[in-house]
């Protein structure tokens, strides 16, 4: 009975033990994501921290493209010229226009530093 006693024992012990070791898969750790672009909402909407660094900077602008057709000036015979060679368009104007503006601002001893 002792050795019947011992081996249902052993056995349920070793069940116990090979489940509790199945329950606990390998986890492997996930790198923790980079923060290429962190929000900076010290000066304002639409800043970012600029990696590496405490300056929080902006970019702004815009693109512009204007397009004539047909009678282009105000008054009866009035001409475009181009403006590369002078010649006379007839009635054909176009425009483009690029703008780019950025702010930046950053805390400094001396108080906010912005540009």
């Amino acid at each position: 009975m002792n050795i019947k006693s011992l081996l249902l024992g052993s056995a349920a012990a070793l069940v116990a033990v090979s489940g509790a070791r199945a329950a606990d898969a390998v986890v492997v750790a996930e790198p923790e994501p980079a923060e290429y672009v962190r929000i900076c909402d010290v000066y304002g909407a639409g800043y970012f921290y600029i990696p590496g660094t405490e300056t929080c900077l902006r970019i702004g602008g815009y693109v512009r493209y204007d397009i004539g057709v047909g009678d282009v000036g105000s008054f009866d015979g009035a001409e475009n010229f181009d403006v590369e060679d002078g010649d006379i368009q007839d009635t054909y104007y176009k425009q483009a226009r690029f703008n780019l503006k950025t702010w930046t601002g950053q805390e400094t001893e001396l108080g906010t530093l912005k540009t």
